[in-house]
Parts: structure tokens; C-alpha cells; sequence
């Protein structure tokens, strides 16, 4: 019978796998899942940081029934869409930016995707800027550190961090060096477009956020691709899964150049 429903819908372009076997790097939430079984673990705390309108944030509500989500979102308008889109749902709404140090940070303000939601960094050379050669407009807006939020709010463990702020997610993790440092980090999910770093460009490059990660403790598990285009380059969009397990690496931090972060915000 398996074989035959597996067969009726491989002909309509659907694939059934079976989740407590199926390879890692199709499901983030079920890799998440199988992991947390096997270390005997529960993921209640998500940290949604580049929330846009909720996407993200909607499909761990269904993953994670239960799990407090924190979803933190700075551009003005996106996060007005991202509070109509939730006003009927358990979730913590932030319209702050996440990063190295608290203040207040220059957004830069690309044009709308195709979902017409914005497409904005904290960084002014972005890998998707510089591939479509788009210019952008500046806005100010707050920032903290995920560990200064972490001790205002009394958070002491994040299941999940998840992080999609082109560009700028390295940034976004050395703010979180006491939380990564002590191990109260289980999983980190954070978008990349490449394994290097590109010259005239901030960011986008998988292997110095594992680097960086690797000190903590936390281990590469796998990567999703969600696209391939050709914008006069081969241009990836995709996400990579860090697990914390159970035997802890060595407490190690490091320091690195940042963007410049305004002292006051600016309206």
C-alpha cells in the first residue's frame, strides 16, 4: 500500500517520505525534532530575529505547538504587516534590530520582493544588493544584543535562534556571545549564499559563522537551498543547521570588525 500511494503521488510531483527516516537537510524542524528525541530535550523558546511578515514564525507555531515564539522585525512597515498578520496569535512581536551592540543602527532599505514585503539590511553591500545592483534608502532604527534582551526579558535558554538579515547574521551571533558562551543556545538556523566570503560585499558567507559557532560548541548538522537564480552569477539563498549537543565544546570567544551603530536614533 505504501508503494502504491509513494507511486500515485511521485506521478503528480509529490514525494512521501517517512520523517523518522528520511535523509537530514529536508525538514529543518524535523532534523530539530529526531535530534532533540535522541538527546532527550524539548525546544521551547524560538527567537525569530528578521522576522519580515511572519513566515518563519508561522510554520514553527505549527512544528512547535507550545514553544514561545520571540520574533523581532525593525523596518517600520514590515513590522506593522507582521503585527496585522499576528494579531490573533500567541507570539511576542518586536520592532527592534538585533546585533553586536545596543543603540541604534542605519537599516538600509532595498526594494519589495515579490511578495511585496521589504528586503532591508543592516549592512549597506549586502550579497543580494550587490548581485541585483540595487541602491537603497537609510532609516534609523534600534538595536540591542540578544544578551541584553535575554537578561531584561529573564530568558535564560533559546531553543531555536533563527536568523535571516542579509547579511548582517554573523553580527547578530556575536551579539549573543554570553548566551553561546554558557550553552543555553540548542539550535542555531541562520541564512547564508555562499561557503566564502565575497570581496565588496558584508556577509553572506557560511564558513565564518561556522567558525565562529564552532567555539561555542555547536556543530554543523546540515543546509536547505530554497533557491538558484542567475543574476549575472549563480546567486543561493539557503539556510544552515548548528546543534549544541549534550558534550560541550570549549568556552572561546572572539572579536571582529562591525558595522558602525549611531549613538542616538534619529527620526
Amino acid at each position: 500500500m505504501a508503494d502504491l500511494l509513494r507511486a500515485m503521488l511521485a506521478r503528480r510531483g509529490y514525494l512521501l517520505l517517512n520523517c523518522a527516516v528520511m535523509p537530514f537537510g529536508i525538514s529543518p524542524f524535523a532534523d530539530m525534532g529526531r535530534l532533540n528525541r535522541q538527546w532527550k530535550r524539548r525546544l521551547n523558546i524560538v527567537f525569530d530575529v528578521g522576522a519580515n511578515v511572519g513566515q518563519f514564525a508561522l510554520k514553527a507555531m505549527r512544528e512547535l505547538p507550545g514553544a514561545r515564539i520571540y520574533s523581532f522585525e525593525p523596518h517600520p512597515q514590515t513590522f506593522r504587516r507582521l503585527q496585522t498578520a499576528m494579531a490573533t496569535r500567541e507570539i511576542s512581536m518586536y520592532q527592534l534590530a538585533l546585533g553586536q551592540r545596543s543603540g541604534c543602527a542605519t537599516l538600509y532599505e532595498y526594494d519589495e520582493s515579490g511578495d511585496l514585503t521589504q528586503i532591508n539590511s543592516l549592512v549597506p553591500d549586502s550579497r543580494f544588493a550587490v548581485a541585483k545592483g540595487v541602491s537603497a534608502a537609510e532609516i534609523q532604527v534600534p538595536c540591542a544584543t540578544i544578551d541584553s534582551f535575554c537578561l531584561q526579558e529573564n530568558i535564560d535558554h533559546i531553543g531555536l535562534l533563527k536568523i535571516d538579515t542579509e547579511g548582517f547574521d554573523l553580527f547578530v551571533l556575536r551579539g549573543a556571545r554570553r548566551m553561546l558562551s554558557e550553552h543555553r543556545v540548542d539550535f542555531v538556523y541562520v541564512e547564508f549564499n555562499d561557503l566564502y566570503p565575497k570581496q565588496g560585499t558584508t556577509g553572506g558567507a557560511l564558513l565564518p559563522i561556522a567558525d565562529y559557532l564552532s567555539q561555542f560548541g555547536l556543530r554543523y548538522v546540515t543546509s536547505y537551498t530554497d533557491t538558484v537564480v542567475d543574476l549575472g552569477e549563480v546567486f543561493i539563498s539557503a539556510n544552515a543547521l548548528f546543534a549544541l549537543p549534550p558534550v560541550r565544546g570549549p568556552n572561546l570567544t572572539t572579536t571582529a570588525n562591525e558595522p558602525h551603530h549611531d549613538k542616538a536614533c534619529r527620526s
